[in-house]
């Protein structure tokens, strides 16, 4: 009963909270997207596939709880219509590393990228990155903005990833033409190269994710723990290593 009182909150507070599912109907395809992943190209290439005019390929601005400029010449659901509505469509997803995830988080609300929300204690101006990390390393993903919640949490219905393809930003490349490979297989259709998924802001990135203090640091992995165990056992950053 809570858990239902708590959810239909949510829905009535942010109502687009879990669509975050962009499908394209005729080729039985459809795209989990996580904010702050670099995946906007990802968009670029899901327009092309399915002929929608050049012009909606702008880039997207994201705001907590809302998703605008994404949903134009695709259909935007939540996991539970995604599951019920088309079953056996193909789900890939762009996850990333949560460190620099979070980064890329701060750096956009300091570009004004993201904008700041009254009703969001992550989401604010005047922070210093560890300040903005501690933060949401005290918010539960059940309060989370899609912004700095959790992979899993956002890629997840009942308990269950419905991703069966995930393209890792670290290794993007190779991991885009076995989507390539999948997609064409099922449907004929050439989603082609991979498009452009590098962050505006790599470089500030690069400076905070390496300047952030140790404990913070370990603090930041356990709060993702379960986007470390589902999209990076086996490697480099799946080690617990505090120092780096």
């Amino acid at each position: 009963m809570l858990t239902a009182l708590i959810n239909a909150y949510l829905r009535r507070r942010r109502p687009l909270h879990d669509h975050s599912f962009l499908v394209l109907t005729g080729h039985g395809l459809a795209f989990g997207r996580c904010p702050n992943a670099a995946s906007e190209g990802i968009r670029t290439a899901l327009l092309r596939l399915a002929g929608a005019p050049a012009g909606m390929a702008g880039r997207p601005r994201y705001a907590t709880g809302t998703l605008s400029s994404w949903t134009d010449g695709l259909t935007l659901l939540s996991g539970r219509q995604l599951t019920r509505l088309h079953p056996q469509a193909l789900v890939f997803t762009v996850v990333r590393d949560p460190l620099t995830r979070a980064a890329s988080c701060f750096d956009k609300l300091e570009r004004g990228v993201t904008p700041p929300s009254e009703h969001d204690p992550v989401l604010v101006n005047g922070l210093d990155f560890a300040r903005f990390v501690s933060r949401i390393c005290a918010t539960p993903d059940w309060r989370s903005a899609n912004a700095y919640r959790s992979q899993t949490s956002i890629l997840a219905h009942k308990n269950r990833l419905l991703p069966t393809r995930v393209l890792r930003y670290e290794t993007a490349d190779a991991d885009w033409e076995a989507l390539r490979w999948d997609v064409a297989a099922r449907s004929d259709a050439d989603i082609g190269p991979l498009p452009a998924i590098a962050d505006a802001g790599e470089q500030r990135i690069a400076e905070l994710a390496g300047g952030l203090d140790p404990a913070l640091r370990l603090a930041l992995r356990r709060r993702y723990a379960a986007d470390y165990r589902a999209f990076y056992e086996g490697t480099d950053l799946a080690v617990p290593v505090t120092g780096r």
